[in-house]
């Protein structure tokens, strides 16, 4: 006669322990059966007869337990388990002999200082700050051996929580050693000038490269200092030396194009005011008056034609328009 019996675990992760590091404890299964303390053996299989379609493509072990079932008495358990990876955590589940089978999930849950705080759940014991790692158990037992199980079972899974967060401890000390060990390479490399050529960005920032010979990339390089004559003066410049800008803008205008402009005193474009034919005396310039007369060309062939000079009208025609009678006003 088999018992079922539900039981959950929350052990509360010491700071200073990332999130990614104990997941990837859960997703390492070699690793998980080697943390714990029951195990003396274990080598891959494929699924077992017995294996759901859902768990028939997991990955499955088979595993040897030493087990001390009596003081002074000890034997060896072989069992079948598959590994199911979660985004969260892991799932087992183990078919022992004798009936015994166990479903175990394992969630990693909680909250860091950068995050954001969740609701956490009640009756169960989980801490509302920092990370934590629940266990949810899940088995059915002989009657009789159920207490045994159960006490063994948490037991070894206790060493197995300890085991892991000393090695996740471990390997963030590591991790933050080598970013120390990297920053301070990069450190020591920027600010020795032999190595590099460089100066240290972070103890002088505006200093620059010393073979750099563009002022206006580099408006505080010494190379255009170096440049300079300073023999005959015993004044030192300021440091950083700020060399003059030069005088050419990068972004000036080009040139005018000589085939759409003329020169004013151009005769094939007079301009009104420097015609000679004003009578102005603001208009009397030296420059002006060497200009020659603008003539324009004739459009028909009537201006050809010379123009007779008018006559003056004769005595006897003067004499007859004299003695004409005047018209009456009033028709």
């Amino acid at each position: 006669m088999s018992k079922r019996t539900i039981f959950t675990t929350i052990t509360a992760l010491p700071a200073g322990i990332t999130r990614d590091t104990v997941l990837e404890t859960l997703h390492n299964h070699t690793e998980m059966i080697d943390l714990n303390p029951l195990v003396i053996e274990r080598h891959p299989i494929k699924a077992p007869r017995k294996a759901t379609p859902e768990e028939y493509h997991s990955i499955w072990y088979h595993v040897v337990d030493k087990i001390n079932y009596f003081p002074g008495y000890q034997g060896r358990t072989e069992f079948d388990v598959c590994f199911h990876d979660l985004k969260i955590g892991l799932q087992t589940h183990v078919y022992a002999p004798l009936g015994l089978d166990i479903k175990d999930k394992w969630t990693l849950g909680g909250t860091l200082p950068h995050e954001p705080k969740e609701p956490v759940e009640m009756g169960i014991g989980v801490p509302k700050e920092g990370l934590w790692l629940r266990e949810d158990v899940d088995m059915k037992c002989n009657i009789i051996a159920t207490s045994f199980v159960k006490r063994t079972l948490k037991k070894a899974h206790a060493t197995l929580v300890e085991r892991l967060v000393e090695k996740a401890h471990l390997v963030e000390t590591d991790l933050h050693n080598n970013r120390l060990e990297e920053q301070s390479s990069v450190l020591s490399y920027y600010s020795d000038p032999k190595s590099s050529g460089l100066a240290s960005p972070v103890l002088s920032p505006g200093f620059v490269p010393q073979d750099s010979q563009d002022p206006i990339a580099y408006p505080n390089s010494m190379s255009a200092y170096q440049n300079i004559d300073h023999s005959g003066s015993n004044e030192t410049p300021p440091y950083p030396y700020n060399p003059p800008m030069p005088t050419k803008s990068r972004y000036s205008l080009p040139p005018p194009d000589p085939r759409h402009s003329q020169p004013l005193e151009d005769p094939r474009y007079p301009h009104p005011r420097h015609s000679q034919s004003r009578a102005d005396p603001r208009y009397s310039h030296p420059r002006y008056s060497q200009q020659p007369p603008h003539t324009q060309a004739p459009r028909h062939s009537y201006q050809t034609q010379a123009h007779p000079p008018e006559l003056a009208p004769s005595e006897p025609r003067l004499a007859e328009l004299d003695s004409a009678p005047a018209p009456p006003r009033g028709k």
